[in-house]
C-alpha cells in the first residue's frame, strides 16, 4: 500500500496540477496506517482486544448478557503478531478458552514470550463501546484514525481530521482531553457516520467531563432538558428538534493509552436544531445561530456599545455558528442584536407587549426553571446557543444548552467548594430577560412559571426519576467495570485538583443534593415569586471587590449580576 501511494505521489510532482490531492492521498493513507494498532497481537471470537501500555493490559467489549455468565471464546494470534508463544490463565494459545464469570471484578492473566522473554499482562471485560483514536492531535485539526468496538462485534474502522476541543480545558496542567472529530472518505472529503442510532453526520465531539467528579454531569443534564424541555416555536414545522447534544457512553484509547470514560455525542450546530438552511442560489439568509462565549451582551443587559459586523466571525462575546462566514459571507447578527437592544432598552408596558415576538418564552422558561433544579450556573448567559429558525418569517430567537459539567454541586474547577454550587443556593436568574419577565409579569410569567414547575415535579423533576437517571449511568460505569479504570487512570491528577476519583462518594453526594435542592425549590416556588429576588445598586454604590455568580473578578464597569460582600446585586 505505502509503495502505491508513492508511486501516486511521485506521479503528481510530474503534473503539479495533481499535486495536491496525491499529497491528500498520502496523508489518507498515513491515516490508514494509523488505525492498525503496533499492539495487535491477539483475537478474541475475531475481535482485537484494545491494548495499555501503561498498565500492560487489555480490553475487549462483549455483550452485557455475558455479565455473571461464562464466555466462551476462540482465541488465536494475528499474523503479524510477535509473540511467539502465550497463554492465557496457564492455557496455551490459540485455542477454545471459557472465562469463568465475567464481572467487572475478574481479570485474567495473560503471559507472553517474546525476543527471549516472558512478558505478563491481564485481560478484562467491559460491555460498553470501545473507541480508539490513533494520531498525534493538538489544538488544530490533524488526520487520524478511528476505530469502534461495540460489544461482540469486529471493529469498524474510520479516518478523521481530529483536534482537541475546549479553551481551558487544554491548559498545559490538563490531560484528559476533549477531542473534535470531522470523518472523512478516502479522499479527504468529509463523509457522514451514524452512531448510535442517532444522527447521521461527519462531526461528533469526545466529551471528556474532565474536571467533573461523575464524568457524566454534562450528559446527564442534556439528556434531561431533551426527555422534558419544550420544543421550540417552529418544531411543528419540522422534525427531529433537539435543544442538547445526545450521546453514548465509551470508554476511550489513545493510541494505546487507557483515556477513560467519555460522552461520545453530537455537536450543538444547524442539524441539531434544524433551522432553516442558507440559500445558496439566492444568497438569503433564513436561520442563524450563535454561541455565548462569556458573560457580557450574552446576558442581555444593554445595547451594545459596538455595532456587530456581519463579515467577522465573533461579535463581542458571540461566536458565529451559521451561516459561517466561509459560507454565507456577509453573514447576519441582526437577530440577536435586534433581541439584546429590545430586552435592555424597551420600557416595561412594551416589553410586556412585545416580548414574545423576540424570545421563545415557553423555552425560556423550562430554561429558567432547569438552571434553577440543577444550580446550573455556568449556564446563565454563557454556553447558550441563541438561534433564529428562518429569519424571513419571523426574528424571534430560541436558545439551546452546552457545558453543563457545573452542576448538581460541581464546580468548575475542583481546588475548592464555593457556597454557589450548594443545594441551598439562591434562586438564579442572571439574565435580564428573566427578571424583566419577573418585574413585568407579561403574559402571567409568574404563575405560568409556578405551574410548570410543579407540573414537572409530578415527571421529569421527580425525585425518582432523577436519582433513578444517576443510578442508572452510576450502575453502567460500576457494572462495566468503566469506573474502577476511571478511577484508577486519573485519581490524583491535575484536571481534578489532585483529588481522588471515587464513584461510590460522589454518587452518594448526587443523590443527597437533589433530595435537598428539591426541599429548597418546593418551598421557594411555593409562595409567590419575588419581582427580582436580587439587590439593585449602581455602579458607584458599592465598592468592594465583585465577583460573577462563577467567581470570577471582575473590574468596576462591569454591568449585571454580581456577588459581593456575599450579597448577590444587579449592577446597572
Amino acid at each position: 500500500m505505502f509503495d502505491m501511494m508513492m508511486n501516486s505521489f511521485s506521479n503528481c510532482l510530474r503534473h503539479p496540477d495533481k499535486l495536491f490531492s496525491g499529497f491528500r492521498l498520502l496523508l489518507i493513507g498515513i491515516g490508514f496506517m494509523f488505525c492498525v494498532s503496533t499492539s495487535a497481537q491477539f483475537l478474541i471470537n475475531g475481535i482485537q482486544p484494545k491494548y495499555d501500555k501503561r498498565t500492560h493490559s487489555f480490553l475487549v467489549a462483549i455483550p452485557q448478557s455475558y455479565w455473571g455468565q461464562d464466555y466462551h471464546a476462540t482465541l488465536s494470534l494475528t499474523t503479524n503478531s510477535s509473540w511467539q508463544n502465550a497463554w492465557i490463565d496457564g492455557q496455551p494459545l490459540p485455542q477454545a478458552v471459557t472465562f469463568k464469570n465475567i464481572n467487572p471484578d475478574n481479570v485474567y492473566t495473560i503471559r507472553a514470550f517474546t525476543d527471549g522473554e516472558y512478558t505478563d499482562y491481564t485481560l478484562a471485560f467491559t460491555y460498553l463501546p470501545i473507541l480508539q483514536l490513533t494520531g498525534n492531535f493538538n489544538n488544530d485539526y490533524s488526520l487520524g484514525g478511528v476505530s469502534l468496538q461495540m460489544p461482540g462485534e469486529s471493529q469498524r474502522t474510520m479516518k478523521a481530521n481530529i483536534k482537541w476541543r475546549g479553551g481551558t480545558s487544554n491548559a498545559e496542567d490538563r490531560h484528559k482531553k476533549n477531542y473534535k472529530i470531522q470523518f472523512v472518505d478516502d479522499k479527504g472529503v468529509t463523509k457522514d457516520y451514524s452512531f448510535f442510532s442517532l444522527r447521521s453526520d461527519d462531526d461528533w465531539i469526545l466529551d471528556a467531563g474532565q474536571v467533573d467528579m461523575f464524568r457524566l454531569r454534562n450528559m446527564i443534564a442534556s439528556k434531561l432538558w431533551n426527555d422534558f424541555a419544550t420544543k421550540p416555536y417552529y418544531a411543528s414545522a419540522t422534525s427531529g428538534v433537539h435543544t442538547a447534544s445526545r450521546g453514548e457512553v465509551v470508554e476511550v484509547f489513545l493510541n494505546d493509552e487507557y483515556q477513560g470514560i467519555y460522552n461520545f455525542c453530537e455537536p450543538i450546530d444547524r442539524k441539531q436544531l434544524k433551522l432553516k438552511k442558507y440559500d445558496e442560489n439566492t444568497s438569503q439568509i433564513h436561520g442563524g445561530l450563535w454561541k455565548a462565549t462569556g458573560w457580557g451582551y450574552s446576558l442581555f443587559w444593554d445595547i451594545p456599545e459596538t455595532m456587530y459586523d456581519n463579515t467577522q466571525p465573533t461579535w463581542d462575546v458571540f461566536e458565529l455558528k451559521y451561516p459561517k462566514i466561509e459560507d454565507a459571507c456577509p453573514s447576519d447578527y441582526s437577530s440577536l442584536y435586534d433581541a439584546i437592544c429590545f430586552v435592555s432598552d424597551s420600557n416595561n408596558v412594551h416589553f410586556a407587549e412585545e416580548i414574545d415576538k423576540y424570545i421563545d418564552i415557553p423555552v425560556y422558561i423550562d430554561y429558567y426553571l432547569f438552571v434553577n433544579l440543577l444550580n446550573a450556573y455556568d449556564l446563565c448567559g454563557k454556553n447558550l446557543y441563541w438561534a433564529v429558525y428562518d429569519k424571513q418569517q419571523s426574528k424571534k430567537i430560541t436558545l439551546a444548552l452546552w457545558d453543563m459539567d457545573s452542576t448538581v454541586g460541581q464546580n468548575f474547577t475542583n481546588d475548592s467548594i464555593p457556597d454557589y454550587v450548594a443545594y441551598d443556593y439562591a434562586i438564579l436568574n442572571t439574565t435580564n430577560i428573566g427578571l424583566r419577565l419577573l418585574e413585568t409579569d407579561a403574559d402571567g410569567y409568574k404563575q405560568k412559571v409556578m405551574n410548570r414547575y410543579f407540573e414537572l415535579r409530578n415527571t421529569y423533576f421527580s425525585l425518582n426519576y432523577l436519582t433513578n437517571t444517576y443510578r442508572y449511568y452510576y450502575d453502567l460505569m460500576k457494572d462495566s467495570g468503566a469506573a474502577a479504570r476511571e478511577e484508577q487512570r486519573w485519581s490524583g491528577d491535575s484536571d481534578i485538583a489532585f483529588l481522588t476519583l471515587n464513584f461510590d462518594k460522589e454518587y452518594t453526594y448526587i443523590i443527597d443534593w437533589i433530595e435537598h435542592r428539591l426541599q429548597y425549590l418546593d418551598q421557594y416556588f411555593s409562595n409567590d415569586l419575588p419581582q427580582s429576588g436580587i439587590h439593585t445598586a449602581t455602579n458607584d454604590a458599592v465598592t468592594n471587590r465583585r465577583y460573577t455568580i462563577s467567581g470570577i473578578q471582575v473590574q468596576p464597569s462591569y454591568k449585571g449580576i454580581l456577588i459581593i460582600n456575599g450579597k448577590k446585586y444587579l449592577v446597572k
